[in-house]
């Protein structure tokens, strides 16, 4: 398995032990009378240093691959490249000086392991985050459809804008800059959040979260005391979700609160999905999947487009996947698959509009 260092025993203090080791070594072997003859045990002893470091390139290299950390791909090609030079060293006799360079390469390398490492765990943090975020901005930008608000639409395509940003700088490996983006688009999504809160009616606040408490407590029932893990997981977040819709609604943040109770029923719906035992019911599922796909790579052209047909189309479409979604709740299959397939179809002339 990659990241396992069989062989290794603690590569921390191999690292830093071996190489005061061996320094000690040469020096006193050079520094006797039969410092020529003992050219070889050196050598001997050199090699097997450069050797070891080669295998911990090799592995290194695994760990690096794994990841999609740019700098530590380039640490690691720095680390090779040094080591290239110390066996050409030791090659052309030049122990001392190769046994430098070999040092150079396997601090080099350590270097980029750590890097590695590093980066699969903000790897793993920017994957959830942007997940997190999805959820909230495809909740949002129906809500501020529904509203008519301008303002919160222009608030959201540019948070959205951040988050294709953000994706771009993943997949080149740049994290820092991609959790940094993410943040800034998290940012605007709360800003949007204000805008739309601004008006809102305590009672329809009220409503959204007696219906979500519906839900949750539905699908608690439906999944019982033997749920597997991962429904059992999802309804956990679903439940706390909506404990934090109540903390906001009490603390007089109606938009922060109608957002959490939103990915309380996303969550406690995808719970549900867990354990639908049909193949229509699955079916379902892997279609609403598809269609939030497909409608968020074309939201903002019908956003931007002043194309009224395709806006009401698209506007459509969304209503007869959320009737789905609902209807699948409910164990509704066959009606949740008609309405998810004319959500499809409403989708296939949006984009025929928009060509």
């Amino acid at each position: 398995m990659r990241g396992q260092t069989r062989g290794f025993g603690k590569p921390a203090l191999r690292a830093a032990v071996l190489p005061v080791v061996l320094a000690a070594a040469f020096l006193a072997v050079l520094a006797s009378p039969g410092a020529v003859q003992a050219q070889t045990g050196s050598g001997e002893q050199l090699r097997a240093y450069i050797e070891r470091t080669d295998e911990l390139l090799d592995w290194a290299s695994g760990l690096v691959a794994d990841t999609n950390s740019e700098q530590a791909r380039m640490v690691l090609e720095q680390a090779q490249t040094i080591q290239r030079r110390a066996t050409a060293l030791m090659e052309r006799g030049r122990l001392l000086e190769s046994f430098a360079v070999a040092r150079r390469a396997r601090d080099a390398t350590w270097h980029a392991v750590r890097l590695a490492r590093e980066a699969a765990s903000l790897e793993e943090r920017i994957r959830l985050r942007a997940e997190r975020f999805a959820d909230q901005h495809s909740q949002l930008l129906d809500r501020a459809r529904d509203a008519g608000d301008q303002r919160a639409l222009e608030l959201l395509q540019r948070a959205g804008e951040q988050a294709r940003r953000s994706q771009e700088r993943f997949q080149q490996g740049d994290l820092e800059l991609a959790w940094n983006l993410l943040e800034h688009a998290e940012e605007l999504l709360r800003r949007a959040a204000r805008v739309l809160a601004q008006g809102v009616w305590p009672e329809r606040l009220r409503l959204e979260i007696e219906r979500t408490h519906s839900l949750v407590e539905d699908a608690g029932e439906r999944l019982g005391a033997n749920a597997p893990a991962a429904a059992a997981a999802l309804l956990a977040e679903a439940e706390d979700a909506l404990a934090r819709a109540e903390e906001a609604s009490a603390q007089g943040d109606p938009g922060r609160a109608l957002q959490m109770a939103g990915l309380a029923r996303r969550l406690a719906q995808r719970a549900i999905a867990q354990v639908e035992p049909n193949a229509d019911g699955a079916g379902v599922t892997r279609l609403l999947e598809r269609f939030d796909e497909r409608a968020g790579a074309v939201a903002e052209a019908v956003l931007s487009s002043g194309n009224e047909p395709a806006q009401q189309a698209f506007a459509r479409a969304r209503a007869q996947r959320d009737g789905a979604a609902q209807a699948l709740v409910e164990g509704h299959a066959e009606i949740a698959l008609r309405q998810v397939r004319a959500a499809h179809d409403l989708l296939d002339q949006v984009e025929r509009m928009l060509r």
